[in-house]
Formats: structure tokens, C-alpha cells, sequence
């Protein structure tokens, strides 16, 4: 195994909590995306539900007059539709941001990953689990046992695809020719993938005590469903050996400060829940979304800014290291 200074050493483990930071506030991000338009299209039919960190309750019985055939389409597919509208959304983000280092991108290119495992991901843990929520078609076509398995086959098919296909996108979020050379090119990837999945999952699952939502805690497993053609395929690509300037990654209280203010807030919010169905808990549930937006957008800025003035901060070092000794001390 390549030995490491501490100087890279010290890079490596920065793209490990950077990405673990960024795919479970993506992974948050998802989820309160597909769940809030889920809630706030029930509350427009007048349906009452709870809106918690780990789940939808819904209020109002089954053999309600406000339960027919349109609403109950509507309410459990806009949860789907609004995540291939996002997860394409993503992409194309992602692809704008791809020629730079901002860490904006990594956000784009998890959060692709995760309303695309929200869609197939959840259906296959549905089908498989019988979890209510994430099954509704299968249940509702009362497939038999075979045809369910064939689906959950083709589902699980579809993801592997959809991570063959990013294998490359995963590649260039690296930023540097010198991060995927060939000699450091598996240790970016355990620390720009496997690392932030496995911590993530484990940041989830304690975020969720002291009710863990089983269906919450599998979607990450599907996930890694996802992942596993990067774990194959990640030495494939043609890319040249090339030695470049790698991006700066410095640590930040402030970054991590903003994670942890992030968790509690979530957990708080959701905890205590966001009611929807009558027309002053649409009006206060929508409050508060919007609230959460602002602070998602704060977070968004804020890193922008960082990302920022880490790169006037590294041409300030290339400039001034290429200077004489006498105008560096003027300067």
C-alpha cells in the first residue's frame, strides 16, 4: 500500500468529511423534498397528515370522502415526479459546476444520486419489505409473488446502470488529475465514496434514535446497490497520469459548525412535526418549509463564499511563491 505524508494524509481525510458532510445533507435534502410535496399536495385535498423526521402520519382514515381514486394518485406520485424533475435538475447543475472546485458540485452530484435512489431504491426496499409508502403500486396492481420479483429484479438492475453510467461523473467531482492518477485513484475513491457512505449511514441511523424508520435506514443499502460499479469500474477509465495542482481542502469549524446547527435543526423541526390538511396548517406547514429553504439557500451561499476565497487564497500562494524574497517581504 502507497505510504502517504501527513500533507496528504491530511487532503484525504478533509474529501472524506467533506463528502460525508455533503451526502447526508443531501440525503436530508431528498428527503425533505419528497416528503414535503407529498404532505403539502395531501393538505391541498383537505387530507391531514404529520410531516416527522423519519415519517408521513396520516390522519385521516382510509375510508374517508376525501380518499378517491385522483387524490390518493396525485398525493403518492408527486413524490416520484418531483424527484426525476429534481434528480435531472441535478445533473445539469452538476455538469455547469463540473470545470470548477466548488464543493456546490459534490452537493449536485450526491443529491442526483440520492432522488434517484428515492425513486427505484425505495421501490425495491418497498416491494421487498412490504413497507407502506413505498410500495403503493405494487400493492395496488396485487401483483403475484414472481411478478414482484421479477419488478424488484429490474429495479435493482436499473440502479446498477444508473451507477455504471456515473462512474465517470464520479471521477471528475475530484477536481485534479493528480487525485485520480494511478496511484491515488482507488484511496479517492474510498475517501470521496465509501467513506462518506458508510460515516453517513451510520450519522443517519443516529440521527433517527430513538425510532429508526427501517425504510429510511434500507434506502442507504440500496444505495450502495448504486455504488458498487464504482467500486469496479473506478480503474477503468483512460484519464492521464498527469501531476497538477490538487484543490485546496482546509479544514472548517465553521463548515462543521453549520452540519451539526443542520442535524439539530432537522431533527427539531420534524421532530416536533409539520402539519398539513386544513387551510391554516397548509398556511404554517408552507411557513416553515420556506424557512428551512432559506436556511438550505444560507448553507448553499455560505459555501459558495468559502469556496471562494479558498481559491484567492491559493493564487495569493502561487503568486507569492514565485516572487523574490525581497518583495515578498514588501508584501
Amino acid at each position: 500500500m502507497q505510504k502517504l505524508g501527513s500533507e496528504s494524509k491530511r487532503m484525504f481525510n478533509l474529501i472524506a468529511l467533506d463528502s460525508t458532510v455533503i451526502y447526508v445533507l443531501s440525503f436530508l435534502f431528498v428527503y425533505f423534498v419528497y416528503q414535503f410535496i407529498t404532505a403539502f399536495i395531501a393538505g391541498q385535498y383537505f387530507i391531514r397528515v404529520i410531516l416527522y423526521y423519519n415519517e408521513i402520519k396520516w390522519l385521516t382514515p382510509d375510508n374517508s370522502k376525501f380518499w378517491y381514486s385522483d387524490s390518493a394518485l396525485t398525493i403518492f406520485a408527486s413524490g416520484p415526479l418531483i424527484s426525476i424533475f429534481m434528480a435531472f435538475v441535478f445533473i445539469m447543475l452538476y455538469r455547469r459546476f463540473s470545470n470548477t472546485d466548488s464543493i456546490i458540485k459534490l452537493f449536485f452530484l450526491w443529491g442526483a444520486l440520492h432522488f434517484v435512489n428515492r425513486i427505484i431504491g425505495s421501490f425495491a426496499i418497498g416491494s421487498i419489505f412490504l413497507l407502506y409508502g413505498s410500495n403503493l403500486i405494487v400493492d395496488w396492481l396485487y401483483l403475484g409473488m414472481e411478478i414482484k420479483i421479477l419488478v424488484v429484479a429490474i429495479a435493482i438492475v436499473i440502479l446498477l446502470l444508473i451507477g455504471n453510467y456515473s462512474v465517470f461523473s464520479i471521477l471528475t467531482s475530484a477536481n485534479s488529475f493528480t487525485l485520480i492518477n494511478n496511484k491515488n485513484r482507488a484511496l479517492f475513491i474510498k475517501n470521496q465514496v465509501f467513506i462518506p457512505w458508510f460515516a453517513g449511514s451510520i450519522i443517519l441511523f443516529l440521527l433517527y434514535l430513538p425510532k429508526i424508520p427501517l425504510h429510511e435506514i434500507l434506502i442507504n443499502v440500496s444505495m450502495l446497490v448504486m455504488l458498487i460499479p464504482t467500486y469496479f469500474r473506478f480503474d477503468s477509465f483512460m484519464i492521464p497520469n498527469l501531476e497538477d495542482e490538487p484543490p485546496l481542502y482546509d479544514f472548517s469549524w465553521g463548515f462543521v459548525s453549520f452540519f451539526i446547527i443542520s442535524l439539530a435543526a432537522f431533527r427539531i423541526f420534524f421532530g416536533k412535526g409539520i402539519r398539513f390538511g386544513t387551510e391554516t396548517e397548509n398556511a404554517t406547514g408552507l411557513y416553515v418549509i420556506l424557512s428551512i429553504i432559506l436556511m438550505i439557500l444560507s448553507m448553499l451561499i455560505y459555501v459558495g463564499i468559502r469556496n471562494v476565497r479558498q481559491r484567492r487564497r491559493r493564487v495569493y500562494d502561487m503568486v507569492t511563491n514565485n516572487l523574490p524574497e525581497e518583495e515578498k517581504l514588501e508584501l
